[in-house]
């Protein structure tokens, strides 16, 4: 069934007229293939003309012997139409087997696009409700479910009946127009009858979907193995079995329901056939007794019928599956049309942005209030300046708006009010990548990519094949290392010769400044490690989707990142408490080693733990959205207000400090 998959919210909301979709779907096929797309829509002419000389081939053999032609004449004709079904056959089955062959394929043009579209979108419509059920839709129905894949060969389905259809029906009329109407007729109404249990079906389905939610809950807390102390300790084995044994019998139920009106279907649709070919073929009977057709007329007319019956009830099925693929390619235009308010094109120059990418920035926040769509305010009206080179912590208890802070400052959030400005300049008027080649961040929640460890700390792409020679591999690594200390003719020559010995290797395409690295891994202290890894850079992570990949402990884990955050080499530095996981002491430590990095870069360190940011020029404390104490940690612990009570309540921890 073409309806199992989930739609999320209003099921046509994303329908933009069939004859479009199918115009866009058929741009998309022949950008991605342009031999598929002619398959596609050339197969239709091959299909009908082999499928009518199948027809027409026994009628001209009748015909041939009813004129008493010589065997000869009668077998020539039989072996041309043979030999033009064999060319006909081999064409359409050639283009159909093409099809086949990328129907797991074309999907994946789609799914870059959904990867891509959903990179690039505004951060700030990752939130949005709208949005959210629209890409679960394209994901779903689209990406995951029958609609784009099945729309590839519906298509030319679609082609090939409806013109079976016009011709057979053409045919037919000639000879009587009640062989149309009996067969379009019966079919008709069969085909309601399915479109009434597959009504059913949908009906069923969703009560079906809870039950089996229940039994894939049951099964997947079998194989935890939390749960599995739990059931073991508490005897809790039968009782999980039993409301597994429900669900099951549950789902039992529903389906039978749905199997009986597809019996019912099915019995109808029997009786409507055997109605339907009763008077088509009585009807036949009797123009050929009364003379008013031939032997071989007779004889085509039953291959037409049978045909025509074929390729309408198959045009029927079609158009009742249109619904989904309609709709599902209606989303999918809908998704990938979404527009993006901050564009990512160039708006300051290169040079101008090479220039601002030199020195410490100022940053500006301008009465900035933010909200939530639907909630209450975040941010109250901030006001602040961090000037050029200067260290700023922001202290504040959970939930104080010091991330949603942060979110405002990466452009992921534009204020409700106010504005924000980086040297004078609206971040808004910056191009999108111009601004964040500008910032660095380390997040509470970073993500390292299942690339290489070289490819996660840089940020650039290396292409490299899966197998090499020992040999090539020494030759590379000696090329590598040369090139990196800015020998451009060692560069050349070390790729020629890592060429030369690889195998199955692709050149290296990397802009890597390997001495600076060299020297942020030092300073981060993650260099010992790095050295002592195989692969070394090359070191593939993430072990789920990597084989021989590496994972890392918490504290590796920091460092790596940041020597990431100080390679990008940005302006300004944002740290959000990246270590909250860290002891007091630990993460003391750590923002001391990170300041040490960062150097003369404007920096914003951000933490509920006052310790770890006595070292910042100033200490902005938040409170409820708005800043309600700023100065340094000597001015602030002095006086009475929210730092002196957070850091005599915290002071215990750091007493040894």
């Amino acid at each position: 069934m073409n309806d199992t998959f989930y739609i999320a919210g209003d099921r046509n909301k994303g329908k933009q007229g069939l004859v479009r979709n199918y115009i866009y779907y058929m741009k998309c096929m022949k950008e991605w293939d342009r031999k598929l797309f002619y398959a596609t829509v050339l197969v239709a002419l091959p299909m009908v003309v082999f499928t009518l000389l199948q027809t027409l081939l026994p009628s001209v053999l009748v015909q041939g012997l009813e004129e008493k032609l010589p065997v000869g004449s009668i077998l020539l004709q039989v072996g041309l139409l043979s030999a033009a079904l064999w060319l006909l056959g081999t064409l359409a089955g050639v283009m159909q087997e093409y099809g086949y062959t990328q129907q797991s394929y074309f999907p994946l043009y789609f799914m870059k696009k959904y990867v891509g579209k959903i990179m690039r979108v505004d951060y700030d419509k990752l939130d949005e409700k709208e949005f959210r059920n629209l890409s679960e839709n394209v994901w779903n129905a689209g990406l995951h479910g029958r609609g784009i894949t099945y729309a590839m060969g519906l298509f030319p389905e679609l082609a090939v009946n409806l013109l079976s259809v016009a011709v057979y029906g053409v045919l037919l009329g000639i000879q009587n127009i009640l062989l149309v109407l009996a067969v379009m007729v019966s079919l008709s109404a069969n085909l309601y009858l399915l479109g009434v249990a597959r009504k059913k079906h949908r009906q069923y389905f969703g009560q079906i979907s809870r039950h089996a939610r229940r039994a894939e809950y049951i099964s997947g807390q079998s194989m935890d193995s939390a749960a599995g102390k739990d059931i073991r300790i508490y005897r809790m084995l039968d009782l999980f079995l039993k409301k597994y044994d429900q669900a099951l019998e549950s789902m039992g139920k529903l389906y039978g329901n749905i199997h009986k009106w597809y019996l019912l279907r099915n019995m109808s649709g029997a009786f409507l056939e055997f109605l339907r070919d009763g008077l088509a073929f009585g009807l036949l009977v009797y123009l050929l007794a009364s003379g008013r057709i031939t032997a071989a007329g007779f004889v085509f007319c039953i291959g037409a019928v049978s045909r025509f019956s074929i390729c309408f009830e198959m045009l029927l099925r079609i158009v009742m599956d249109f619904n989904s693929v309609n709709t599902t390619i209606g989303y999918v235009r809908d998704f990938l049309g979404t527009g993006e308010e901050w564009k990512p094109e160039p708006r300051l120059g290169k040079e101008r942005m090479e220039e601002m990418g030199k020195h410490p920035v100022e940053l500006t926040l301008k009465d900035v209030c933010f909200s939530y769509p639907g909630g209450r305010e975040i941010l109250s009206h901030v006001n602040l300046t961090i000037k050029p080179g200067e260290k700023l912590a922001l202290i504040g208890l959970n939930g104080a708006g010091k991330t949603t802070l942060v979110k405002l400052i990466c452009g992921f959030y534009q204020p409700t009010q106010g504005e924000i400005l980086l040297n004078g300049i609206p971040i808004r008027e910056y191009g999108r990548e111009e601004y964040y080649s500008l910032i660095a961040v380390l997040f509470q929640d970073s993500t390292l990519l299942p690339a290489t460890l070289d490819e996660n700390l840089t940020g650039v792409w290396e292409a490299w094949g899966q197998e090499e020679t020992a040999e090539g591999q020494q030759e590379g690594e000696k090329a590598r290392q040369e090139a990196a200390e800015g020998r451009a003719d060692a560069r050349a020559q070390g790729q020629e010769k890592g060429n030369g010995n690889r195998k199955g290797r692709e050149s290296v395409k990397t802009h890597i400044d390997r001495e600076r690295l060299d020297q942020i891994l030092a300073f981060s202290g993650f260099q010992e490690k790095y050295e002592n890894l195989p692969k070394k850079g090359r070191t593939p992570l993430v072990k789920k989707l990597n084989e021989g990949a590496v994972d890392f402990s918490g504290g590796e884990m920091q460092k790596l990142l940041f020597a990431r955050a100080i390679y990008k080499d940005a302006p300004l530095v944002i740290m959000d408490e990246p270590t909250a996981a860290l002891d007091p002491e630990a993460e003391c430590e750590v923002f001391a080693g990170f300041d040490r990095m960062v150097g003369e870069k404007t920096a914003i360190y951000i933490s509920h733990r006052l310790a770890s940011c006595r070292f910042c020029q100033d200490i902005l404390v938040f409170d409820g959205g708005q800043v309600v104490q700023r100065g340094s940690h000597e001015e602030l612990a002095a006086v009475p207000g929210l730092y002196q009570k957070l850091w005599d309540a915290q002071a215990q921890y750091y007493k040894g400090e």
